[in-house]
């Protein structure tokens, strides 16, 4: 799996209330759960950065996850969302103690001036069509001394299908990332995603992986035939049937890679998530 989007193009029944929309990644989502294990790494990244008391604005909050996870260090969280029913939904679910949740459209950001210490937007920034906007509001709301944290899928990393994503309407490499943010802010360091290949999790994934590509054609087979089924009913008898048929499991091994499998380190250019820390906002 090379990729934060590589599940995201099957198709499953959700179990949770917000639905599977191909993007939007659910913490309660079995069939997703490396994609949610890689997406939360993120999270756990920036909160280890956060002083505690820091205002933060979490961008795309989705469902709501990563602001409640943020809102154990931060003083408080606002988490804004473009979909009312992700807001909803995060509001009921995680409730307003050091968290705020607002609707609005991040390419036209709705708050004062120097109003946060921490703007964050992880796997988002891809899905604007005017990233200049978008990070000039960015800038506008950060505090003089405050920083942005942005994380989104490196294009040179993807395959030809993951490329086609219909939902991006703009990806990055390292160097574009760091050219769209300089000319917002004076500091600029981008970093990558990568596993830990010391991890026990990592090398059984490594190895479950180099024997699936043994059987890929059978595996093609497989999973045309397994795709006709409701999700919850393919995940249930994925294991099985692949036993029976002699089929490495692959995905097994993949979702049962922990957020602490991942790191952020150099060279951004060979990561499969780049990772950018902007600070000294340019307003003017």
């Amino acid at each position: 799996m090379s990729d934060l989007h590589g599940h995201a193009h099957a198709h499953g029944e959700p179990t949770s209330p917000l639905g599977f929309t191909g993007e939007r990644v659910l913490p309660d989502e079995p069939e997703w759960a490396w994609c949610f294990q890689a997406h939360k790494f993120g999270y756990d990244d920036l909160a280890e950065r956060i002083a505690p008391g820091a205002n933060v604005l979490d961008i795309g909050c989705g469902e709501g996850y990563g602001v409640e996870l943020l809102a154990r260090t931060a003083g408080e969280v606002v988490g804004c969302d473009y979909a009312l029913e992700a807001v909803r939904h995060a509001r009921d679910r995680y409730g307003t103690d050091r968290k705020a949740w607002l609707v609005c459209d991040a390419q036209h950001l709705p708050f004062k001036p120097g109003a946060f210490d921490v703007v964050s937007s992880l796997q988002v920034i891809e899905h604007f069509r005017d990233t200049d906007a978008h990070l000039r509001g960015v800038a506008q709301t950060l505090r003089p001394d405050g920083w942005h944290y942005v994380a989104t899928p490196n294009i040179k990393q993807m395959s030809e299908a993951e490329a086609a994503n219909e939902f991006h309407l703009r990806d990055f490499t390292a160097e574009d990332l760091r050219r769209s943010l300089a000319e917002h802010f004076a500091q600029v360091d981008v970093a990558g995603m990568f596993y830990r290949e010391d991890s026990p999790r990592v090398r059984a994934m490594r190895d479950a992986e180099a024997r699936e590509q043994r059987d890929a054609g059978r595996l093609a087979r497989t999973e045309r035939w397994l795709a006709k089924l409701p999700g919850r009913v393919r995940v249930t008898i994925r294991p099985t049937l692949r036993a029976v048929l002699g089929i490495t499991d692959a995905n097994a091994a993949r979702n049962a890679i922990l957020a602490s499998d991942f790191e952020a380190r150099s060279p951004a250019e060979e990561s499969f998530c780049l990772i950018g820390i902007a600070r000294g906002p340019r307003t003017s």
